[in-house]
């Protein structure tokens, strides 16, 4: 059976940002079904479409350059396979494009993503310095934890690649690197800026850029 792997670039935004991962998952089993796609099954008792993503967005963020990889039994043209989604999609979900991957192409792993954000302008100004100071330190240790996992450190300056803040807009961008292991996300890079408690607040990220390690 000849199989098609496929690359999707995508974004999620408006009020999709509240749903979470697995709900999104869902999402796109409905929406591959009334797109008709010749969609590969797993196998066992519960066959599910094979589809994976190298990085999920967390709840509450917008995302303009996600990744999704799809496995077709019969290829289908990227143009063709675009339109399709695009026609049967929801408010707020759009597929930018797409690429057929070669056999010899491995699984889609995330180098870096890039965030934007506007800071409040009471907070520009202490912002900006503390920036500055950030960029002079070799390693920034914080606590990175969760409901479901304890505790671990996180070096905050190790993962950020670069960091732009417009002190008069407020447009703060950030590359942050993806790691093994525990990974430095933006509520580790707001505490550093002591801005954590504006997370969602009046601070309100969006993934602008993911960056794969074989592109």
């Amino acid at each position: 059976m000849i199989r098609q792997r496929v690359r999707i670039r995508f974004s999620k935004s408006g009020n999709l940002k509240y749903i979470g991962h697995k709900d999104l998952l869902r999402a796109f089993v409905l929406l591959f079904r009334r797109a008709e796609l010749p969609c590969a099954m797993s196998n066992g008792f519960h066959p599910k479409i094979k589809m994976s993503f190298p990085s999920a967005l967390a709840l509450g963020i917008e995302g303009f350059d996600e990744v999704l990889e799809l496995e077709l039994k019969e290829s289908i043209e990227p143009a063709v396979l675009i339109d399709k989604l695009n026609s049967q999609s929801i408010e707020g979900l759009n597929f930018l494009s797409a690429r057929n991957l070669d056999e010899s192409e491995r699984k889609a792993k995330l180098n870096s993503s890039v965030f934007e954000m506007i800071i409040p302008d009471q907070f520009r100004f202490e912002t900006s310095n503390r920036i500055d100071d950030f960029l002079l330190q070799k390693s920034v240790i914080v606590d990175k934890s969760s409901k479901k996992i304890p505790i671990r450190k996180v070096d905050v300056r190790d993962a950020v690649n670069d960091i732009k803040f417009q002190a008069e807009t407020g447009l703060l961008q950030v590359e942050i690197i993806s790691r093994d292991g525990p990974e430095v996300g933006i509520k580790e890079l707001l505490f550093v800026l002591n801005l954590d408690k504006e997370y969602f607040q009046t601070i309100f990220p969006k993934r602008i850029k993911c960056t794969l390690a074989d592109e």
